[in-house]
């Protein structure tokens, strides 16, 4: 009995291993949040570079928040994460990121939390997204918690 639980753990705390990306490069960063301004990263792994991001006002068109919430559009923005990167490999690699606005208290108001494709032999392309937010959160915004850590994919 005892060396089937050793051997179950062992297995379990392997597969959890293989689930860490090796040799992942990670960024967390905190600075005042400025609608349109550019943030140094400078988050380098081998041939994968993450250089700068920005959150910008997206005045075009039609969005899924103004589908589903019809008549209610005053009260929502929608914005663009833009991450500038470059990457000379020959091969995908993966972003995953983290980001959130924060108010005066230090207190999540919003934010972005999934993986993004860094594209093989690109020099210095965007990474896109596209979200609706609360008028009210980003004028209530003070900081903005930033996590990046790429790895080939």
């Amino acid at each position: 009995m005892r060396r089937t639980c050793l051997v179950t753990l062992s297995v379990l705390f392997l597969l959890l291993v293989s689930l860490v990306p090796a040799g992942a490069e990670t960024i967390n960063k905190s600075v005042k949040f400025q609608m349109g301004d550019w943030i140094d990263v400078d988050l380098e792994d081998g041939p994968a570079t993450v250089h700068r991001m920005r959150i910008i006002r997206d005045d075009g068109g039609f969005t899924k928040s103004k589908f589903f919430r019809p008549g209610n559009d005053e009260y929502l923005e929608t914005i663009q994460i833009q991450i500038e990167y470059s990457n000379s490999s020959t091969r995908d690699w993966e972003a995953d990121i983290e980001i959130e606005w924060v108010d005066s208290k230090g207190r999540a108001i919003d934010g972005y939390n999934d993986t993004e494709e860094m594209d093989d032999r690109e020099r210095r392309d965007l990474m896109t997204v596209t979200l609706s937010t609360l008028s009210y959160g980003l004028a209530q915004a003070q900081k903005i918690n930033i996590r990046l850590e790429i790895y080939p994919d």
